[in-house]
């Protein structure tokens, strides 16, 4: 509890000196679900597009030969 204390009283005057502007975000934005949630397919594609994650398809498949 100290540490989210000293975090919170840090914050705070970095938004009382303008340096920090804090702005809601609706629960359906909410980029962390993807690590803490299940989500459905449709969802968890949007958040990864939005963080700019990758499918993990490789982009030379098909270009490189493999090794016999």
């Amino acid at each position: 509890m100290k540490h989210i204390a000293i975090d919170l009283h840090f914050v705070c005057d970095l938004v009382s000196k303008g340096m920090l502007h804090v702005s809601h975000v609706s629960t359906h934005d909410q980029l962390a679900d993807i690590l803490t949630k299940a989500l459905s397919r449709q969802k968890f594609h949007t958040l990864c597009s939005k963080i700019g994650l990758s499918d993990g398809t490789p982009i030379l498949r098909g270009r490189v030969k493999e090794i016999t």
